[in-house]
């Protein structure tokens, strides 16, 4: 009773426990939780499948659940593979079961034969079938996302934006979705965006992008991830273009290394935070709830993201000390908190407002873009 913490009604005198915890350790007894699973006992731990750590959004995801497991007295069993077979999944997965976890999270799709072995609580992150229908309990909210970054643009007085990525028709379009939204509430045409779409170019990416800016009157841009932003910064100073004075940029996906851009990378944050939060405590109340099976009803809900604010959009921004000792953090909010707007905020910030003579007046613009908005060309 006393190495398994138990309850039971014999009564232990303090000596007598004490004098047992004692002879274990000198033992090195460590009690047997494979039979303790068979008996019924939880094992405190849940199983990730699909976690591709070679992709680096993907990592940080995983790192996340790593950090907030431990707040739920949790460890974590991470399935690290990402391409394979069906079969190849099918056995992953029954190795993986084997193991006894709680519970387990998928992150995007595993094969329905394989979601079929599954018997026990699960939480599905951003499950997509090959037509694109959902079919998840959790996802970021991509529109979203490219929505603030409209509004965040048009605040600066922008009019005309290019947005980057590698092909349109994909899952992550929505942020196109989100970035044309801003620009139709805005009245400006859809002309107005032009989008580069680097799987289908005959012609470099960076030449295309150039012509927009000097030809095509492009003075801004959405760039589908932060890498990108981060390598189209210094091939555009390289080019005589400024950023943001000629053309501002906003990136996506909100990594760590944004702040040491030159100037630090306003971005888009996936809010991984929330997002591991949210499916642990899912996932726990289903544990609790013994609701078990790929049966399970799923949620279907999206996941706001934050706004990084840094200097590559316009906004003014301090640079970070180059030199000197600093921990150098994995997640942007801990290091920036004071940097990082949630999407309410946001959005309370930039709306238009309705003025009682019926004119649209805005709050787009911060106290400190007031006087130095874009002047509009002739």
């Amino acid at each position: 009773m006393v190495l398994n913490g138990s309850k039971g009604s014999m009564r232990i005198s303090d000596s007598k426990r004490e004098e047992i915890e004692s002879t274990a350790r000198e033992l090195g007894y460590i009690p047997n939780l494979t039979a303790q699973v068979l008996s019924g006992k939880a094992s405190r731990a849940i199983a990730i499948f699909n976690a591709d750590v070679s992709q680096y959004s993907t990592s940080v995801l995983a790192a996340q659940f790593l950090h907030n497991a431990v707040r739920f007295n949790y460890q974590l069993l991470i399935d690290t593979s990402f391409t394979r077979t069906d079969d190849e999944y099918c056995r992953d997965v029954g190795n993986m079961l084997r193991r006894s976890p709680d519970g387990v999270i998928v992150l995007g799709r595993l094969p329905s034969q394989a979601l079929e072995l599954i018997q026990i609580p699960t939480v599905v992150l951003q499950q997509y079938d090959m037509l694109g229908n959902r079919d998840g309990d959790l996802y970021p909210d991509l529109a979203a996302g490219g929505y603030m970054a409209g509004l965040h643009l048009l605040s600066h007085g922008h009019q005309k934006a290019v947005y980057v990525c590698t092909r349109i028709h994909s899952q992550t379009h929505d942020k196109f979705t989100g970035l044309r939204q801003a620009w139709q509430e805005a009245g400006l045409p859809d002309e107005n965006l032009s989008v580069i779409e680097a799987m289908y170019l005959s012609e470099p990416v960076e030449g295309h992008l150039l012509s927009l800016i000097r030809e095509g009157g492009c003075t801004c841009g959405l760039m589908s991830n932060d890498f990108v932003a981060a390598r189209a910064m210094p091939f555009l100073r390289r080019n005589g273009i400024r950023v943001p004075e000629d053309f501002a940029l906003i990136g996506y996906d909100g990594n760590a290394f944004a702040y040491l851009t030159d100037p630090p990378l306003s971005t888009i944050s996936q809010s991984y935070d929330v997002i591991s939060s949210t499916a642990l405590e899912l996932l726990l109340e289903r544990i609790e709830k013994k609701e078990s099976g790929c049966d399970i009803p799923r949620l279907h809900r999206f996941i706001k993201p934050v706004f990084f604010q840094g200097g590559s959009c316009g906004c003014p921004c301090e640079p970070p000390p180059v030199l000197g000792w600093s921990r150098d953090m994995l997640f942007l909010e801990e290091r920036f908190s004071d940097r990082v707007v949630t999407y309410e905020d946001f959005i309370a910030r930039h709306k238009p407002i309705k003025k009682k003579d019926g004119e649209t007046a805005s709050n787009r613009l911060h106290p400190h873009h007031q006087n130095n908005q874009r002047k509009e060309a002739p």
